[in-house]
């Protein structure tokens, strides 16, 4: 399958300050979390960028055809740095914005997620945690290219910049309870490393 008008990104650029160690680089069976989300999203045929910043990925991740790697020089900025980076190195791609430490995402979930959009590829489609919650949801979330090019750059962030934008940017809801499983804390990290991968839920 190739496809030249849309790209996963995976924000990767933090320096993971609440777990006190790179979380891109922890360790679950023989993967890192970071070869781990890159394998997942390729896995879907699509291609996929990752923006690193904190952490040197380049010799963690596996060379492929369909992935590239942006360093973010100012990812101490915050997230927004990251994602106006990569917006504007694919600013001809819709992008579907993926978080580094949403481990239990699955490759089917991530397809699922792409081929919902592709019904109406002119809306955003963001990821609802609850199904009786509207108000939960976040990333992963669909973002077409002619929206973000038209709008404020958002430099607080995705959820921030949608619910600014939202009386202008169409969106609509996946429900997908996967997603909201991250890694932020020392606690979290102990509570999964008996796991033999990163797509079993805790």
């Amino acid at each position: 399958m190739i496809v030249d008008d849309f790209i996963w990104v995976i924000l990767a650029a933090g320096n993971s300050t609440r777990l006190g160690q790179p979380k891109q680089l922890l360790q679950l069976g023989s993967q890192s979390l970071i070869q781990h989300q890159v394998q997942t999203l390729l896995a879907t045929g699509l291609p996929v960028c990752v923006v690193s910043g904190a952490v040197d990925l380049n010799d963690d991740i596996t060379p492929h055809a369909n992935l590239n790697i942006l360093h973010n020089p100012d990812w101490h900025k915050g997230m927004g740095t990251s994602v106006i980076l990569a917006q504007k190195t694919h600013n001809q791609k819709s992008i579907g914005w993926v978080l580094v430490d949403q481990y239990a995402i699955t490759t089917e979930q991530a397809f699922e997620f792409y081929q919902y959009w592709k019904q109406q590829p002119a809306q955003v489609l963001v990821s609802q945690y609850q199904h009786q919650d509207i108000n939960s949801w976040g990333v992963p979330v669909i973002i077409p290219h002619k929206i973000m090019a038209t709008v404020n750059a958002p430099e607080r962030g995705l959820k921030p910049w949608l619910l600014a934008n939202q009386h202008r940017v169409p969106i609509h809801y996946f429900i997908w309870p996967h997603a909201e499983v991250d890694l932020d804390t020392k606690s979290h990290w102990q509570t999964i490393q008996h796991q033999e991968s990163w797509h079993v839920n805790t």
